[in-house]
């Protein structure tokens, strides 16, 4: 939101969190409301007195409003709300409508005072919804927050050009309408100055924009409490579009490192095959690598091996001492012309291992699959996104039977890091909406996706962090970004509504700048409030679903 927008109510919020300046301001609209009502119930002042009277509560009540006023005047902010309030009050008591402009003020001031407080009311409510989840996630999510600009979105910046660009308009209006009533019509130009007023005052876009950041702000935490937890509520606005879903299996819906269930040889004794494969795969990074390295105690002799290929998702080839070793998947080797003894296996992948071109042994690895990312596809397909694309570093068939498996529709196989964040780069290329790259460790950069997801609690590049046990938040977390974008929308339509009424109700006369003023700030506080309704069912959906049953 621009300061035009919140100028005031960013400083008065700022200084109610030490409680002082509320009590303030609260002694201050009480003095200025006696002083408002005594001159409007004794009809046996004079008139000069009254009108003073008037003046003194409104500066009693307002003083600091003026401040704001020229602030935004010396910085050439000449559309903010403060500075149109103050033209406004002054211009109320030059045309005899003194009354008005001090309830104006006041009523501005108690409105702003709500604001805070059904602002402090949503905020507070908003990290109530943590109160299920551990402290690190608390304290990430709690800091996260008091960022600036934090909970701020897109939408918020598209509705308060909007709004300026309307408020523009409606002053130009108001000159139009302020000389043609008269000229037109019996009305005097004191009315219609005063409905002209009114209608600027009714075009400034606070309403419109204030609940935007706490809409946002509870989107993160009701993410947060199902694990999800995003840097800002701009890159919630991004996921609700999304339409592909990039997912790297390592980590994810496998073990980032899988482990070596059988290592057999009818040739050389177990010892002397696990060194063998070991320093086959000393400078690979492949699963199979991860493997065996896991149980390889012994020291490497680095001097030993040269000439390496790494042959990412089938093996490797290298020569270790004199002798050409290649240990590989089936595929590579068919591919050569290779015989090999029959599968005997029924869980894991297997590698088979050559030296000098004869068979010597295998090796079998398993990664056992994530039960939390069962339903993971399935449940983002039913959130919306059109697409799920699975990255592995396997061949190309046991990716196409772990894609299978975990009903993806498209899968890259054979993919180091280069490959995996190139695939997402050429997707992105061709994304009718946002990407999302979800991925546990290996990448540290930020991909070319939109959102890139980290399924861990800390990540130094990652725009969400998804702990492990509830990836199968994930989908949720998507519906979540929609329903936040959802009320945003549904608020600023409220908002634009309740503002084009009062417009029309003050072109016909029946709506004065104290009714303006009072029923644009109750509806700023409606916004507000309706913004934890984030956390409930979209009443939208829920009759689309049920349409959809019938």
């Amino acid at each position: 939101m621009r300061r035009s927008d919140r100028a005031d109510h960013a400083q008065h919020t700022g200084s109610r969190e030490a409680g002082t300046y509320d009590t303030i301001l609260i002694i201050r609209l009480i003095i200025a409301s006696v002083i408002f009502a005594v001159s409007l119930i004794i009809n046996t002042l004079p008139d000069l007195v009254s009108v003073l009277m008037m003046v003194v509560s409104a500066i009693v009540a307002g003083y600091d409003i003026v401040l704001d006023a020229l602030q935004c005047v010396s910085e050439r902010d000449f559309f903010s709300t403060p500075l149109i309030v103050v033209i406004v009050t002054v211009l109320s008591y030059i045309i005899g409508f003194g009354y008005e402009g001090a309830a104006l003020v006041i009523l501005y001031q108690i409105g702003l005072l709500l604001i805070a407080y059904a602002e402090e009311r949503t905020r507070r409510s908003a990290l109530e919804l943590l109160q299920y989840q551990d402290e690190s996630t608390v304290n990430r999510i709690t800091e996260l927050i008091l960022r600036d600009g934090a909970g701020s979105m897109n939408i918020e910046s598209v509705m308060g050009g909007s709004a300026g660009t309307v408020l523009k308009y409606a002053m130009i209006f108001s000159v139009v309408y302020a000389v043609a009533l008269p000229l037109l019509t019996n009305y005097s130009f004191r009315v219609s100055l005063h409905r002209a007023m009114t209608i600027v005052l009714i075009a400034t876009p606070m309403s419109v924009v204030i609940s935007m950041p706490l809409t946002g702000i509870i989107g993160m935490c009701f993410s947060a409490r199902h694990g999800v937890v995003f840097e800002s509520a701009a890159l919630m606005e991004t996921t609700a579009d999304t339409d592909i879903a990039v997912f790297d299996n390592a980590g994810v819906f496998c073990d980032e490192n899988p482990k070596l269930t059988d290592l057999s040889s009818d040739m050389i004794d177990d010892n002397t095959f696990l060194t063998f494969a070991a320093h086959a795969l000393y400078y690979s990074n492949q699963p199979v690598a991860r493997a065996v390295a896991g149980v390889y105690t012994k020291d490497y002799r680095l001097d030993v091996i040269s000439n390496f290929v790494d042959i990412p998702g089938y093996g490797v080839e290298v020569d270790i001492g004199n002798a050409h070793v290649v240990l590989a998947t089936r595929e590579l080797f068919v591919g050569r012309g290779v015989k090999l003894p029959p599968d005997k296996v029924e869980d894991g992948q297997v590698f088979f291992m050559t030296v000098a071109g004869r068979y010597v042994g295998r090796i079998v690895i398993n990664s056992q699959l994530n039960v939390e990312a069962d339903e993971l596809v399935v449940g983002l397909r039913e959130a919306g996104v059109s697409r799920c694309v699975l990255l592995t570093e396997d061949g190309n068939a046991e990716s196409r039977r772990l894609a299978e498996e975990m009903d993806f529709s498209e899968v890259y196989g054979e993919c180091d890091t280069e490959k995996k964040l190139r695939v997402v780069s050429e997707l992105k290329t061709s994304a009718k909406g946002s990407v999302l790259f979800v991925y546990a460790s290996g990448v540290e950069t930020h991909s070319a996706a939109d959102v890139d997801i980290r399924v861990n609690r800390r990540g130094k590049y990652a725009d969400v962090l998804v702990s492990p046990e509830y990836l199968a938040n994930l989908p949720f977390a998507v519906q979540i970004c929609r329903r936040m974008r959802e009320i945003a929308i549904e608020n600023a339509v409220f908002a634009f509504v309740v503002k084009t009424i009062l417009v029309f109700l003050s072109i016909i006369g029946y709506c004065n700048i104290w009714f303006a003023i009072f029923i644009d700030m109750v509806a700023a506080v409606a916004t507000i409030l309706n913004s934890i309704r984030v956390t409930s069912e979209s009443l939208i959906s829920m009759f689309m679903y049920k349409t959809g049953q019938r």
